[in-house]
């Protein structure tokens, strides 16, 4: 059903982007078939946020992709991590391991919705991934995510596992900063941190949230909304739920990638800046005329695998 409501998406966004495309294009870089796909992202969760979140919950979760070729390039494993469901996937020679925090507005996300993400930053970085199924709001606010992304690093140190990098996209970024500033703090940080699309800043209001709101597939008003479902009571300046508050030096490496179509693109750079500014070694990407999380488009899209190769190379050159 949800496979089929999303074509009717696409179908009405083919004819509209045809129509306005005699005119003008929404990007200059977009593709026809981008833009279809882009405005049928945004029209598509503007249904699934009409519902409460127990069925946006199901309705993101039900639009997960069929396996797609990366898939073999990659063995799965099904394990426990810390209790939580997880699963590695491993390349062929693997050197180095990821720990990868998914994304989903902390109140979805699962390895099945981002199996080919984690497929592919394993791929791209000759790394074993393993990626986990940490508890979510509403049923489990904050810091119930926090908490277990901590116990998950932990369980990993645990096992042998050293030098462990972090990875995450958008609320699973938010969660890999908030990581890797605790880390830090506890004298155990990680090798280093990828952050895709991350969202640092759950205070944060106006700007790129607004006049991005166009091209990117959330509303304007949508973050503030996942962000009370999250926080429950507790407060957005908590450096725990925005890391961009947080004392950002002595951290890892970090690699940043942000669109810069995307809603999210003031309070990244504003991150990355702060980061530099306190010492920290940052490599910021900004995507061009990428919306939020491009790398959920690589299976579709060649323009969106760029950043696959920018990780790769990354995560490389910190392993070694």
């Amino acid at each position: 059903m949800a496979s089929l409501a999303f074509a009717g998406n696409l179908l009405s966004s083919a004819v509209k982007t045809t129509a306005r495309r005699f005119s003008r294009r929404l990007r200059p870089t977009w593709s026809w078939g981008f833009e279809v796909v882009a405005m049928a992202m945004k029209a598509r969760a503007a249904v699934i946020e009409k519902h409460d979140w127990a069925d946006q919950r199901r309705m993101w979760g039900a639009m997960t992709a069929p396996p797609g070729p990366i898939f073999r390039e990659v063995t799965r494993e099904r394990v426990e991590l810390a209790g939580m469901k997880a699963e590695w996937f491993v390349p062929k020679a693997p050197e180095s391991v990821v720990l990868y925090i998914h994304g989903g507005s902390f109140i979805y996300g699962s390895i099945a919705t981002h199996a080919e993400m984690v497929a592919r930053v394993a791929v791209a970085a000759k790394a074993r991934v393993v990626v986990f199924e940490y508890r979510l709001a509403p049923e489990h606010p904050f810091p119930a995510a926090f908490d277990d992304v901590l116990a998950a690093y932990r369980a990993l140190r645990a096992q042998g596992h050293e030098r462990i990098i972090l990875a995450g996209d958008s609320a699973g970024g938010n969660l890999a900063a908030a990581l890797a500033i605790a880390l830090r703090d506890a004298g155990d940080p990680p090798a280093a941190a990828v952050l895709l699309s991350p969202w640092v800043d759950l205070a944060a209001r106006g700007g790129s949230l607004e006049t991005n709101a166009a091209f990117d597939y959330a509303e304007t008003g949508t973050f503030e909304r996942w962000a009370e479902c999250y926080l429950a009571s507790a407060s957005a300046d908590d450096p725990r739920a925005s890391p961009l508050r947080a004392d950002l030096s002595n951290l890892p490496p970090l690699f940043v990638v942000v669109g810069t179509a995307e809603m999210l693109l003031d309070q990244v750079r504003a991150f990355a800046d702060k980061a530099r500014a306190a010492g920290t070694r940052v490599e910021l990407f900004e995507d061009p005329d990428m919306i939020h999380n491009g790398l959920a488009f690589a299976g579709l899209f060649a323009r969106c695998r760029e950043v696959e190769r920018r990780i790769g190379a990354f995560v490389k050159a910190v392993a070694g």
